[in-house]
């Protein structure tokens, strides 16, 4: 509960495993469509992680409301925008990739 994620904020919110991506270059079109689903299904998982911060961050009492303390919901909500940008950016290399090979 709420006592549990002010105690352990680190282990309230869980960041979601990363997405191992085919090599569009030999990938087939049912790989490609299932990474697909996978780099969707990851960034819905992100968007949750950093709607669960945002939670966290608000939940605090306002004693715990320290600069450090918001500098560090900063510094994990923007390296989890980080990781989806990262993760689009390696998806559309790998479909570019694709397409290349399937011409």
């Amino acid at each position: 509960g709420i006592a549990f994620a002010i105690s352990n904020p680190a282990a309230a919110c869980e960041y979601p495993a990363d997405v191992a991506l085919p090599d569009g270059a030999k990938a087939t079109e049912a790989e490609m469509n299932a990474a697909a689903t996978l780099v969707k299904k990851y960034i819905a998982d992100m968007d949750a992680y950093m709607a669960c911060l945002d939670a966290e961050q608000t939940a605090l009492p306002v004693e715990q409301q320290t600069p450090e303390a918001k500098a560090l919901h900063i510094k994990r909500h923007n390296a989890a925008v980080d990781a989806e940008d990262a993760i689009a950016v390696r998806f559309n290399d790998q479909i570019k990739a694709y397409k290349a090979a399937s011409k």
